[in-house]
């Protein structure tokens, strides 16, 4: 996994060189990619609301009752005399987790992981739909606008947003009988509970409308697992630097001209902030927004889709 410069000379694509926040404004790239993402993402979206509501065989699909030791998943409780069993499902999922990422990278992060699919689908557009998109949030970043009524508002939205989803989170680990109790009541009743509510309702406040992609960046160890999970046959989204370099600008180019116009179109586009062309980084959670931003532009200039595809390291060295 290669080392990439950051632009601008920052070491992280959200922190600038003087140590303050570089706050990412991705332009979406309508695409083929993009449309796929984003049906998976309300299908997760749906489940994740609609599970906790479930019940086979009269039990909950999916139950974490941590105070109770007792796990219920599909219906099948597992209780701490089931340590065999529990050890092997463990096992399994974790084998699972690194043959899927040995051999498709970092698909999950991209396609399916509850950070991706809430920030991108959720909390993204609502902002460009307040703020005015791309253009409005810098041209607010540059006047250090962060408390006008449209910021307000939409920090507004995101609180009731943040509140129901920490309530279905708690689902999972409550139930929704006792969860819909706990509403029901006045604080002073359960106090606990409403603290735990709480907290999880400012945690989910916070990550999605100020930590974003840093999360991944930074708090996530599944990113950092890449360097020894990916090998040179795993599938990634990359640049064809034998096809797109040199790079020239539309009305530079000459016989001998890569592909690539320089157009920036995959930084502009890209949530973590990255350059795709720098090689393969930590950084990348293969959304695929820098293949639709480049298919597009290759299309306009008249040149074949795939300059920046999923492929894998040997395939693109050929």
């Amino acid at each position: 996994m290669t080392a990439a410069p950051v632009a601008g000379g920052r070491v992280l694509p959200t922190l600038n060189p003087d140590g303050s926040r570089h706050w990412i404004r991705p332009k979406p790239s309508d695409g083929p990619w993009w449309r796929r993402r984003r049906v998976m993402a309300y299908l997760l979206m749906v489940a994740f609301v609609a599970i906790p509501h479930l019940s086979i065989n009269g039990k909950p699909a999916i139950l974490l009752d941590a105070p109770r030791r007792e796990f219920t998943i599909l219906g099948t409780t597992f209780l701490p005399t089931d340590t065999l069993l529990l050890m092997l499902l463990l096992a399994t999922l974790v084998i699972a987790i690194f043959l899927f990422s040995a051999l498709f990278g970092r698909v999950w992060c991209g396609w399916a992981c509850p950070q991706t699919v809430y920030l991108e689908f959720l909390y993204r557009p609502i902002e460009r739909l307040f703020e005015g998109g791309r253009s409005g949030s810098l041209n607010m970043d540059r006047k250090g606008a962060h408390f006008t009524p449209r910021r307000l508002a939409k920090y507004a939205v995101y609180l009731v947003i943040s509140l129901l989803l920490a309530h279905t989170f708690l689902a999972y680990f409550v139930g929704v009988e006792a969860l819909a109790r706990w509403v029901r009541l006045s604080p002073y009743q359960h106090p606990v509970p409403f603290i735990v509510m709480a907290v999880t309702t400012a945690l989910v406040f916070i990550d999605f409308t100020w930590f974003r992609e840093q999360t991944c960046l930074i708090a996530c160890p599944y990113g950092r697992w890449q360097a020894v999970l990916l090998d040179r046959q795993s599938l990634v989204v990359a640049y064809d630097y034998n096809r797109g370099e040199p790079r020239t600008h539309v009305k530079d180019r000459v016989a001998g001209s890569g592909d690539c116009i320089d157009c920036g179109a995959c930084v502009i586009t890209c949530p973590t902030g990255i350059d795709i062309r720098n090689g393969l980084q930590m950084e990348c959670v293969h959304c695929t927004q820098c293949i639709d931003a480049c298919d597009r532009i290759m299309d306009q200039v008249g040149s074949p889709h795939g300059l920046i595809r999923y492929a894998t390291q040997d395939a693109l060295a050929g």
